[in-house]
């Protein structure tokens, strides 16, 4: 495993997880950065790697700045050292030995996944894209036995690998190295089932899909949004007797009460719950170009007995045409018992009904029927009147007025006034977000701002402050740019063609949008359209070059070029016009070369007035 030690250390392990839990790389103190230098004369390798002794533990150093006797060590490696840690490595009272080695470059690595679940139901989409953004973001080695773990946002665990093979050592350096992973899923198997069970699968302007669920379970559905579809609606009508909330997420499968980008929250009482989702603008992986999936959550009410029934369906949104009332206010008067607008000629009658048989609630408003059964079970919340009926209460005080708190560190106290709060806080400025990265398009955990002012200017997370600071070459110039600088360095491209084309002298061919010839082309043509009536011949009066323009134009009008598909098909080429025709189409553009013939001076010629077509070869 690596050249032998040269150097090594007994210190004491402690937690350090300034950079997260899930890296492989430690902090040493100063002493071993002194020690190691004066062992390595004065020459410090790249990367600096370690083994742990006694272990099959090994692992890149992040700084020396650790406390003199210590080593900082994250979580999970901590973990992985205790489990490897044999009987004679005195691991037991947190004294390890750390050895520095020299570890050859990785060029194969087999991984095992550990969460089979994951990709058969393709909850975080693609695995492999995941795992090497960690690989390359957090990990400097990889040896053979550890269990590579990393979070994925909308996921409560993270996702585990186990490291089965490498090549060509048991331990390698991972640091700018082409290494081939391979990943095997924990059957064995090379490649899992994607499938997605259409029972499942909610279809735009289908028909209603029946669901239930359990009291308190989630019934996740993924609505497909075609292309071209801007908007839709989601509409889940709930039995008599039966109640549920209703969610959706962009990114989050589980998507929950208080994790989703939508949500209708309506009393019990309300047996139509409704969502209007906007397409998702983003490209996803796998679905064709302008479609998307959305992630819908049925979520049970947990105290009914019976759990949850009803059907859910899917339409396009329409959108609806406001009819202005400014036209009709003249006709109409506003009854001052239930504020309706009513015409003119009924005002009267309706004010003595209204007054006699219905009444106005002094809490929210609302408008009741005298003695009637709604009046009967009429409630509105006495905080935020908002009105239901008596059953409503209990629901309506979980998610508008409980307390509630998040798992984020961005607010002091991380309470929140209620459930509805909290899921605003959570798809907007909590650190636990689950974000789509604009330069990698992983679906990340959006975490804190980034510190530079860069950065802040331009609302960049850590994550993505740091993806697209990589730099990628430019596929036209070949200058490296960084890839959050992409777009404007194509965009300068776009700029430099358009001013080129509009400052350039086209060719003299109407067909043709190329640059004309500088030099040695008294035809006004660009090289490609003047190669065909180019000699070498002496011909000081150019009488030779006309005759050769000549007999081309001739044959080009009568007998056509040969391509079936020329575009200068039946206008100059392949005419159908008899020798004299075409003859008396040729004479004005031969005429406007004559100047050439004139040797005693240099001719002056308006290329751009010349009605010249010539086949584009």
């Amino acid at each position: 495993m690596g050249r032998a030690a040269v150097f090594s250390q007994r210190l004491h392990c402690c937690v350090a997880d300034a950079h997260g839990p899930y890296s492989d790389k430690i902090y040493l103190p100063p002493s071993f950065l002194a020690g190691l230098l004066a062992e390595c004369a004065q020459e410090l390798p790249s990367p600096v790697t370690v083994r742990i002794a006694g272990t099959m533990v090994h692992c890149g150093v992040r700084e020396f700045s650790s406390e003199e006797g210590s080593v900082g060590v994250p979580t999970s490696l901590l973990e992985q050292i205790n489990s490897n840690s044999n009987s004679n490595s005195n691991s037991k009272n947190g004294m390890v030995t750390v050895e520095h080695v020299q570890l050859e470059k990785g060029e194969f690595a087999q991984l095992r996944a550990l969460d089979p679940e994951e990709e058969s139901q393709n909850i975080v989409g693609n695995l492999r894209t995941l795992l090497e953004t960690h690989m390359r973001t957090n990990l400097t080695v990889l040896f053979v036995g550890e269990t590579i773990r990393f979070p994925v946002g909308g996921r409560r665990v993270p996702l585990s690998f186990e490291v089965m093979s490498l090549e060509p050592d048991t331990a390698v350096d991972i640091i700018d190295t082409d290494l081939t992973v391979d990943i095997i899923s924990e059957s064995g198997d090379q490649s899992s089932s994607n499938g997605t069970d259409t029972d499942n699968v909610i279809s735009v302007d289908a028909r209603p899909l029946d669901i239930e669920a359990a009291p308190g379970a989630t019934r996740v559905l993924i609505l497909h949004i075609p292309a071209h579809t801007t908007a839709v609606d989601v509409v889940l009508e709930c039995k008599p007797g039966h109640d549920a909330s209703l969610v959706a997420s962009r990114l989050v499968r589980d998507a929950s009460e208080a994790d989703n980008d939508w949500h209708d929250y309506s009393a019990p009482s309300q047996l139509r719950k409704e969502l209007h989702i906007e397409r998702v603008q983003q490209q996803q992986q796998g679905l064709p170009d302008g479609a998307c999936n959305i992630y819908v959550g049925v979520i049970a009410d947990a105290t009914s007995s019976s759990g949850f029934k009803g059907t859910i369906s899917a339409t396009t949104s329409q959108n609806k045409q406001e009819v202005g009332a400014d036209a009709a206010m003249d006709d109409t008067k506003r009854c001052p018992n239930c504020k309706t607008d009513v015409p003119k000629g009924n005002y009267d009658i309706h004010t003595l009904f209204c007054e006699r048989h219905n009444f106005r609630c002094d809490g929210c408003g609302a408008v009741l029927r005298r003695n009637s059964d709604e009046a009967k079970i009429h409630w509105h919340c006495d905080i935020c009147y908002e009105p239901g009926v008596l059953g409503d209460e209990a629901k309506h005080a979980r998610f508008f007025h409980t307390p509630c708190s998040c798992t984020c560190d961005e607010n002091e106290d991380n309470t929140f006034t209620s459930v509805a709060e909290l899921a605003q806080h959570r798809r907007t400025d909590c650190s636990h977000r689950l974000i789509e990265c604009r330069f990698c398009k992983l679906a990340i955990v959006q975490g804190p701002i980034d510190s530079s002012y860069e950065a802040q200017m331009l609302g960049m997370r850590a994550h993505e402050w740091s993806c697209g600071n990589r730099s990628i070459s430019c596929a036209r110039c070949k200058a490296y740019v960084r890839i959050q600088h992409v777009a404007a360095h194509m965009r300068m491209h776009e700029l430099s063609d358009k001013k080129r084309h509009a400052s350039m002298v086209h060719c003299a061919n109407k067909l043709c949008d190329r640059e004309r010839a500088t030099a040695g082309n008294p035809l006004g043509l660009c090289a490609t359209c003047y190669g065909p009536l180019y000699s070498n011949a002496w011909d000081p009066g150019y009488k030779k070059l006309l005759g050769r323009l000549t007999r081309m134009l001739f044959a080009q009008i009568t007998q056509g070029c040969g391509n079936p598909e020329c575009k200068n098909r039946g206008e100059c080429c392949a005419t159908g016009l008899t020798e004299s025709e075409a003859a008396a189409k040729i004479v004005p553009i031969v005429r406007a070369y004559a100047p050439l013939t004139n040797t005693a001076g240099s001719p002056r010629i308006d290329y751009d007035s010349i009605d010249l077509r010539l086949c584009i070869r």
